[in-house]
């Protein structure tokens, strides 16, 4: 399924079974490129733009808290914003409108009605809490997944493939974003996908006038006060009525708050207005009212708080908790009915043995409208300007004591199993990262707390959020350095210094993906000496980083101290924790990879295997790492050239991952890179090279030209353009991939050389034989100085090269080194792998080049019988050889 384009283009529905589309789905084709929908999507491309559906019908896809079904008046609002907005020119400003106002004066409760009063006007209709920017690309990722994008672990770039989708109108033009509590407009507009639908904003900044169509919210006018009040409260007389309206000015979430306090207390009107007054004049005289919230509000719902005290100090205490809480709805079942939660209130009210009896207390916070419950999505919220009111009523001390118990929720809300590593715990960690920041969680001296935090940096690695996550990192180990040198006590000291490494370790790892390997090695060579000195040189955290590092020496090129390292580091947790252990299956795939980086093609495969067992065993099959390692044995199968049996081993994971939703993942993209090289060697160029194309699109929309899996699997498009006789074009990709290797690695890397080769070949093919020559006779040098002349890179460029000076009549140093090229293979593959034939051919035609016909001959006739063994009579390189064409062996640098 592609990207989508920059023009929509044709649009046509396709069936079910065409193009793999299922049952329960439909596919859109746009442009050539299908999207896969929920069925019901079939009746989107029948509706206009401006349309009505049929009354009762409503949006395909629909994500918007409930209706609320008290509210009150604003008629007249609502029908200016809808007019507004359908009568204006799609894309221009003025589909794009802000709900303006102070806090409390009901602005995300008028976008709430006119998404449920209007629904009919629009296909999709989407809800984002916009408070803070993390959770606005989470809910665009989100958003994504419904679409039927393909999204992987990259949530911005899913955000990102939302927002391309609507601005071409795709599925439908007719869509609705509702971004609430967005108040900084530079920050949240880059988010807004220009195109035809509507996008409306609600915020408490002024400054949205100078980029959007604005409808300022004010308070209720007196009759919607009233109108409110009386359906609320039952008996109360309009003229009661004002009284309490004019009391709490009017201010529609202190009508509501007083609605509430009326109908639960059945408190007379002068006694409450009596009330409200006293609270104003001790809130007034004690200089409490915070500066954040209108003073009607605070008034009334410090009343609220005062009743609600006397009734269930364990309500009240709810509310305490809450305010240090992100102003979001809050998961019922994650966060509320949580043991912590019991364990929190327990002191406040010795009736709650049991999570399930907590309900009593929202019951209570809800009664006085202090919470929001929404049972459809097991949620309840608590507004910010009831967060700032209690925060306000609490000292200092109060405070920090609430705040730490809040971070032991958080804490106890992390998944039970696995870590961060795993996709299935990121939608339960997604709940947690919002009310770190509120809740000041860097500032926690918890253990746990820290611990909560190393997860989240790590999170946002695996996530590929780089930048971020290098940001949270340097900002917590800079705060942890400063409040870890104030601990008196060395074994709190340990402590800090212990989890600051752990911290930088993860550091490492981002600054490894974003291309800092020198940077990346020597933080990791500092944290690993700083572990061993505190923890001991064979502690599981010094050996983690120890493998870390491992990586760093793989990304430059010194493959034999990273294999020596891992070696070492896998014994260790094999002594440690046994071979079953996640940790050291871990390590075992990462020394897997430097066999296969030597050139131990044997070793790599067999513990490839043995950790795709074990692995399948304690992560279970549809892993990603176990995955991952059944995508590195396929590739040994290839390296061992058994290129049916890594295609089909490939395309069962690419089948897996693409079931999963995780074709985004990078061990989802590697294994697509290599399915397509085995499908080429397969004699399979037509699939090949479309898996190629798609792969590469999805590499550069997630990582950028330069991520070294981009350029390897570009250099795998030059490969396909050539194998497709397209000689030119190979040959100016291989150039692009040369250079960039060279800006990545350096000019005496392997991977740089690798290049090289691949470039030597193409320009032989495009008459170039000179510049071939040149180019072989530099990657053979290179390749056999860094890595030795018996590898099979350096090995596998010199057929390449001996090619090159065969056909520049230079015979005699072709023979040499074709026959050397052919002894080194021989002795490490056996004299009927496809690379040892490869090779034995070509020397065949070197031969019959200098004239000798009859041992020419039968070399390779010899050759053409042992490769019709392995391939069949109609494989294109059985035929090459059959007809004395030189075959090329390109190299394909494998990841790290």
């Amino acid at each position: 399924m592609g990207q989508p384009n920059e023009s929509a283009g044709e649009r046509r529905i396709i069936s079910e079974g065409e193009r793999g589309v299922a049952a329960d789905s439909i596919g859109v084709v746009v442009s050539g490129d299908l999207y896969i929908l929920p069925a019901e999507a079939g009746r989107w491309p029948g509706r206009s733009g401006g349309s009505e559906t049929l009354a009762g019908s409503g949006p395909v896809i629909w994500s918007v808290p409930s209706r609320n079904p008290l509210f009150t008046g604003r008629d007249h609002a609502l029908a200016d914003l809808r007019a507004a907005l359908a009568n204006n020119k799609a894309g221009s400003r003025r589909s794009l409108y802000a709900l303006s106002g102070l806090g409390g004066v009901g602005k995300t409760q008028v976008a709430l009605e006119y998404a449920h009063r209007y629904m009919s006007h629009y296909d999709l209709v989407w809800w984002i809490d916009a408070e803070q920017s993390e959770n606005v690309v989470v809910g665009l990722a989100e958003l994504a997944g419904r679409l039927g994008l393909r999204v992987g672990e990259n949530v911005n770039e899913a955000a990102q493939s939302a927002r391309d989708a609507l601005r071409q109108g795709l599925p439908t033009p007719n869509w609705l974003l509702i971004f609430d509590n967005a108040d900084e407009p530079g920050e949240i507009r880059r988010f807004f996908p220009d195109g035809p639908g509507h996008i409306l904003v609600t915020s408490r900044n002024q400054g949205w006038s100078g980029q959007a169509g604005v409808l300022n919210v004010d308070v209720f006018d007196r009759t919607e006060s009233v109108d409110h009040l009386t359906r609320r409260v039952r008996g109360l007389t309009r003229a009661d009525a004002d009284r309490v309206a004019e009391a709490v000015g009017d201010l529609p979430l202190a009508v509501e708050v007083a609605a509430a306090w009326l109908t639960a207390t059945a408190t007379p009107v002068d006694m409450y207005v009596n009330l409200l007054r006293a609270e104003a004049t001790r809130v007034l005289a004690a200089g409490e009212t915070p500066v954040d919230y209108p003073t009607p509000v605070g008034l009334t719902w410090n009343v609220s708080i005062a009743r609600l005290r006397e009734q269930s100090p364990a309500a009240v205490r709810l509310l305490e908790l809450c305010a240090f809480f992100a102003p979001e709805p809050i998961s019922l079942k994650q966060f509320f009915f949580s043991e912590q939660m019991r364990l929190a209130l327990y002191p406040y009210d010795e009736e709650l043995i049991d999570t399930f009896l907590l309900g009593k207390v929202l019951s209570a916070v809800s009664r006085y409208a202090l919470a929001k419950t929404d049972a459809g999505s097991g949620s309840f919220q608590v507004h910010r300007l009831v967060q700032a009111v209690v925060r306000s009523g609490m000292s200092e001390v109060e405070r920090n004591i609430a705040m730490h118990q809040v971070h032991r929720i958080l804490v106890n809300a992390r998944p039970s199993r696995g870590d961060a590593d795993d996709p299935a715990n990121w939608p339960t960690m997604e709940a947690i990262w919002p009310h770190l920041a509120p809740s000041r969680a860097q500032d926690c001296d918890g253990r746990e707390v820290r611990e909560l935090l190393i997860d989240r940096v790590r999170y946002l690695w695996k996530r590929v959020d780089l930048d971020q996550a290098l940001q949270l990192g340097r900002q917590l180990d800079a705060t942890w350095m400063l409040r870890s040198a104030a601990e008196p006590g060395p074994a709190e000291q340990k402590v800090w210094r212990r989890q600051i490494l752990s911290l930088r370790l993860q550091i490492a790892n981002v600054l490894r993906s974003q291309g800092s390997y020198i940077e990346a090695l020597e933080l990791d060579r500092a944290t690993l000496n700083g572990q061993r000195e505190l923890l001991g040189e064979h502690h599981p955290y010094a050996l983690m980083t120890a493998n870390s590092m491992a990586a760093d020496l793989r990304y430059l090129n010194r493959f034999q101290e990273a294999l020596t390292l891992d070696q070492d580091t896998y014994n260790q947790f094999i002594e440690l924790f046994g071979e079953d252990d996640p940790r050291t299956l871990s390590v075992a795939n990462n020394l897997a990879i430097d066999h296969r980086l030597v050139g131990n093609s044997v070793a790599a495969r067999d513990l490839d295997q043995d950790t795709v067992e074990r692995r399948s065993a304690v992560l279970g099959p549809l892993h990603p790492y176990t995955l991952g390692s059944k995508s590195n044995l396929a590739r040994d199968l290839r390296e061992m050239g058994d290129y049916k049996g890594s295609a089909e081993l490939l395309r069962e994971v690419a089948n897996v991952f693409t079931a999963l939703s995780h074709s985004g993942l990078p061990e989802g993209l590697r294994n697509a890179k290599s399915l397509a090289v085995s499908l080429r060697r397969a004699g399979q160029y037509a699939e090949a090279r479309e898996l190629t194309e798609r792969t590469y699109e999805r590499y550069v929309d997630l990582y950028g030209p330069e991520f070294p899996d981009a350029l390897a699997c570009r250099l795998n498009l030059a490969a396909d353009f050539s194998a497709a006789g397209d000689k030119e074009t190979a040959r100016d990709i291989a150039t692009d991939v040369y250079e960039g290797h060279r800006r990545l690695f350096g000019d005496e890397h392997s991977f740089t050389f690798a290049c090289e080769n691949d470039l030597g070949i193409y320009l032989r093919g495009s008459g170039d034989t000179e510049g071939a020559v040149q180019h072989g006779r530099s990657a053979v040098d290179g390749l056999s100085r860094v890595l030795g002349a018996d590898h099979p890179f350096a090995l596998n460029a010199v057929i390449n090269f001996a090619n090159a000076l065969a056909e520049n009549r230079q015979l005699d140093e072709a023979e040499q080194l074709g026959r050397s090229a052919y002894d080194g293979l021989a002795a490490r593959y056996g004299a009927t792998h496809p690379d040892t034939l490869i090779c034995q051919a070509n020397l065949a035609i070197t031969l019959r080049a200098a004239g000798r016909r009859s041992e020419a001959e039968s070399l390779r006739m010899q050759a053409v019988a042992a490769l019709v063994e392995l391939f069949g009579e109609e494989h294109p390189t059985t035929i090459a050889v059959r007809n004395w064409h030189r075959v090329d062996r390109d190299l394909d640098p494998p990841p790290f």
